[in-house]
């Protein structure tokens, strides 16, 4: 069952907003996601700082945002490479502030979030190029300021499919270590008609049509291609790839997804922790304002990103 206050914020929202159009812009589809992060944000832990600094990658500068979230605690703090959300064409640094402000508090981290160039503008290649190079740098910076800082790669939906991702690759070319898998609610193949698919078809939030949508923007002719850059379910293998952490959303098409993922990377030797969250719905971190069990929820996905870091290290 969905959990009672997200029930009423559903509700609520449909009071307030009309439904998209059955084909979107992508322009009318980033306003309708930047009004509802906007109404829903919640505030900075006082604790946090951020400042904007620009990476310069071979496809051009990329902007990140760094979220300091350090309590005196240890020396040195780990460190998330953050990508976010929004089906590769809505979303930025600024719609994911809050979840990454409060993930560097809660896990005690420094949470660096890559704005990297959306669809259709860039296409997926440019996408999922931009992020590699990123992580890449960033790690290699990391490294040289505090070696042997544990470094995740985190992402909630779209934004954990380009986790996998530059996982895989990392793996592949032996570009990094990387010392966790985030992967909150992930987008990992271009199928649509998995059980989960059909039961929340409609929603709640995200449907089946919003996926399919998200899905040709992103591929386009492509999506059907055996190349891990579009589905990390299509990798040749997981074998030797990092440990994860994934959590699904039991209310959400994308849960069955994450599932066969976290089956499929045990299957090939990968050490999985995994959390499902029943009563929620995808997307369910810009929703914290509205729900006890979200705030419940996020809290035990930072403070386990955290302590998996840490044994990481250890």
């Amino acid at each position: 069952m969905l959990d009672p206050d997200l029930k009423k914020y559903f509700d609520e929202l449909a009071l307030m907003f009309p439904p998209l159009p059955l084909d979107p812009t992508p322009l009318v589809r980033r306003s309708r996601y930047w009004t509802l992060c906007a109404i829903g944000r919640t505030a900075i832990p006082s604790s946090v700082t951020m400042n904007d600094i620009e990476l310069a990658l071979p496809l051009g500068a990329t902007r990140v945002r760094l979220f300091y979230g350090h309590d005196g605690r240890d020396e040195p703090v780990p460190t998330i490479i953050y990508f976010h959300g929004g089906g590769w064409v809505v979303g930025d640094v600024e719609t994911h502030t809050v979840t990454c402000a409060r993930m560097a508090h809660e896990a005690n981290a420094l949470v660096v979030s890559v704005d990297y160039p959306l669809a259709p503008e860039a296409d997926w290649k440019t996408i999922t190029q931009v992020c590699f190079d990123a992580a890449r740098a960033i790690a290699s910076d990391r490294d040289a300021q505090q070696p042997g800082t544990p470094i995740a790669l985190v992402g909630d939906s779209a934004g954990a499919h380009l986790a996998a991702v530059t996982s895989i690759r990392a793996r592949d070319e032996n570009a990094f270590h990387i010392a966790l898998q985030g992967l909150i609610y992930p987008c990992i193949s271009p199928d649509t008609d998995t059980p989960s698919y059909n039961e929340f078809e409609a929603g709640p939030g995200l449907t089946r049509a919003d996926m399919q949508w998200y899905w040709r923007h992103f591929a386009g002719q492509d999506a059907s291609l055996s190349d891990a850059r579009i589905s990390p379910a299509r990798a040749r293998s997981l074998t030797g790839l990092p440990p994860a952490y994934v959590t699904t959303a039991g209310r959400d098409p994308l849960r069955d997804e994450g599932r066969g993922y976290v089956l499929a990377m045990r299957e090939h030797g990968i050490d999985v922790a995994h959390d499902e969250f029943d009563s929620l719905p995808h997307g369910f971190l810009r929703m914290a304002k509205y729900s006890e069990a979200v705030n419940a929820a996020v809290s035990r996905i930072n403070t386990r990103i955290g302590e998996l870091l840490r044994a990481s290290a250890s």
